[in-house]
């Protein structure tokens, strides 16, 4: 996972309070305007999220000290001035599930399975979550819903509803926590299909407008949702089952990228390709391990140019990681000869060099070892095209 430092300030107050509000740490960059004061519909929100959050915390398990509040806490820092509401508070938890969802409340009140958690692989990520979810508060979608779904006129006349929708001080505490029973229930359901669109275009332009974030990461994000619904992961979606029409997401999420003129680089914020280098031993012999996804592409064993067999195995991560980044192609990469050796190179750039003395370690010869590495990285770039198949 690929994080961020936060101010040891910023990370205990967030720990301890679970929310991000008015109180920000001093450090903050610039000082935050006097909020106004609130609209009776924004008083009515708040009753209403109030009560909704109140039976979420009774049907779920609170992760009290969960290491992913600073990291939530930041991105909704980052995020908020760029809304249509920056001084929306926010309150946010973790719930001990392993279903990969997240949910928002009226009010700001947000909610992060464990499960989800697990499945980010980056700051980025998690910030596309967030600002989703941020988006479903800034454009009141639990409020639209609740002015046209039957339901709620089912179990409250119209009249009621319009008191409570408009915080009039005579509607019925007991009216109030009714509506939040449904509103929960709306929340778990994503609020729809048209709201959810919205929210991802939305949460596309908070990331960009932050300049903290790379907005790549919410399309990255629909996909993963996608291939969860296709049944290409075994992950428990939990009351995420009905979550509406991911492949068709990721289909409006391309197109808002482009509209921005942003180039989607899913790289940048997942680890889908990631190649490391460490050292190890084959007997009483020091090498270097090049690995792809964490299979071994290969251990250069000797000098070569001046490079230990370690040096070498750092250099064709440095390389491989700086061309993946670049949006690498598998058809890019070939293999060269270059006198007794074999090179993997791609875009004029050498990735790493099979030696005879390489051979002569590994008691094969320069073409098998060679052929061997290219197999690994051919592997790893076919699943990388099956997880993001969208």
């Amino acid at each position: 996972m690929r994080t961020r430092g936060l101010a040891k300030t910023g990370v205990m107050l967030c720990v301890l309070w679970g929310l991000c509000g008015a109180a920000w740490p001093a450090q903050e960059a610039a000082p935050r305007e006097p909020a106004p004061e609130m609209t009776p519909e924004e008083r009515a929100d708040a009753e209403i999220g109030k009560s909704a959050a109140e039976e979420v915390e009774s049907r779920f398990k609170i992760v009290e000290e969960s290491p992913a509040l600073p990291r939530i806490c930041a991105a909704v820092e980052r995020i908020r001035p760029v809304t249509e509401k920056p001084h929306q508070e926010y309150q946010f938890k973790v719930i001990d599930s392993k279903a990969v969802n997240a949910f928002s409340l009226p009010g700001g009140y947000l909610y992060f399975m464990q499960g989800l958690l697990d499945a980010v692989e980056s700051d980025d990520e998690l910030a596309a979550v967030t600002a989703h979810e941020m988006a479903h508060v800034c454009l009141e979608h639990s409020r639209k819903l609740m002015a046209k779904d039957e339901r709620y006129t089912k179990i409250l006349t119209p009249l009621v509803l319009i008191s409570v929708l408009s915080n009039s001080e005579s509607v019925d505490p007991g009216a109030i926590a009714m509506i939040g029973s449904l509103v929960v229930q709306d929340a778990l359901n994503h609020y729809g299909r048209e709201a959810e669109f919205q929210a991802d275009s939305h949460a596309v332009l908070y990331l960009k407008k932050t300049g903290e974030y790379n907005p790549v990461a919410v399309l990255t994000v629909v996909e993963g949702l996608a291939r969860i619904e296709s049944g290409g992961a075994p992950v428990d979606m939990g009351v995420f089952q009905t979550h509406p029409h991911a492949k068709e997401r990721v289909q409006a999420v391309i197109a808002r990228l482009q509209e921005l003129g942003i180039p989607a680089e899913r790289r940048r914020v997942t680890q889908s390709l990631v190649a490391e280098a460490s050292s190890v031993r084959k007997g009483e012999q020091e090498m270097g391990e090049l690995r792809l996804n964490d299979r071994v592409v290969v251990q250069p064993a000797a000098e070569v140019d001046g490079l230990s067999g370690v040096a070498r195995a750092e250099r064709g991560a440095e390389v491989l990681n700086s061309l993946l980044l670049a949006n690498l192609q598998l058809i890019e990469i070939v293999l060269q000869q270059d006198g007794d050796s074999i090179r993997m190179a791609a875009r004029a750039e050498t990735i790493l060099t099979v030696s005879p003395e390489d051979a002569a370690v590994h008691e094969s010869t320069v073409e098998e070892l060679a052929e061997k590495a290219m197999a690994v990285v051919r592997v790893a770039f076919r699943e990388e095209k099956v997880q993001r198949a969208y």
